[in-house]
């Protein structure tokens, strides 16, 4: 018997929404634009590939250079991202979780490349036994749940019970729907979206005392008492 954390990566472990957001809005403001909040927290927790381009064409009603234009954004973001140390709290929940036996893993709906580069930059790639993301699972992204039901796999039947910390809806979705009691920590563009599907939501990780989060989630059954949201 055995017990699991499940990390998403962006947002969760690191704040790469932030830098995400800023090198869009740079490239939207290059064409006299604003970016639109709504638009862009429809695909918060997913793999958006090049669908932000399909929306300026759409709006600009013109074809544009699409290789110009990712590689433009993704040199902003991996410049903004470079700077970025963990999130509050993470580091101390993985002590923790490793002092008490605790699985880790990863469910990212982005690609390795990204997920294990800054991992290993953060010197957390070592803690986790998995790391899933979308090229393990033929590309898929979140909301759909094969990210964490691939990493349920690898856990093994041992696993008795995984709890997955996220920190959009879409991700809370993929890990409700993959069977998984969800800690959600809203990133703050989406903190005000529904976030009623997961059992419990914290403003920070540092909220609550790590140890007696992990009792909370591992030694009660189900996820109740003094940490419960619901």
């Amino acid at each position: 018997m055995s017990y699991a954390l499940i990390f998403d990566f962006d947002g969760t472990i690191l704040d790469t929404e932030t830098p995400a957001w800023d090198s869009m809005v740079e490239v939207w403001k290059s064409f006299g634009l604003e970016l639109p909040l709504d638009w862009w927290l429809k695909g918060m927790g997913t793999n958006r590939k090049d669908s932000w381009i399909d929306e300026l064409e759409r709006i600009l009603g013109k074809p544009l250079n699409r290789h110009e234009l990712m590689a433009r954004r993704q040199q902003t973001k991996d410049t903004l991202t470079e700077s970025k140390k963990p999130l509050p709290g993470v580091t101390d929940l993985i002590d923790a979780a490793g002092d008490r036996g605790i699985q880790l893993a990863v469910a990212s709906s982005s690609a390795h490349e990204w997920v294990d580069r800054h991992l290993k930059r953060l010197n957390l790639y070592g803690h986790f036994e998995h790391v899933v993301c979308r090229d393990d699972v033929h590309g898929v992204s979140k909301p759909a749940p094969d990210v964490f039901v691939k990493a349920l796999e690898l856990l093994g039947p041992n696993c008795t019970k995984a709890v997955a910390i996220e920190d959009s809806p879409n991700g809370v979705q993929a890990a409700t729907d993959a069977g998984l009691d969800v800690v959600a920590v809203p990133n703050p563009l989406v903190k005000k979206l529904d976030f009623s599907l997961a059992n419990l939501c914290l403003e920070h990780l540092t909220d609550v005392d790590p140890n007696q989060l992990l009792e909370s989630l591992f030694e009660i059954p189900g996820i109740n008492g003094p940490y419960d949201a619901r």
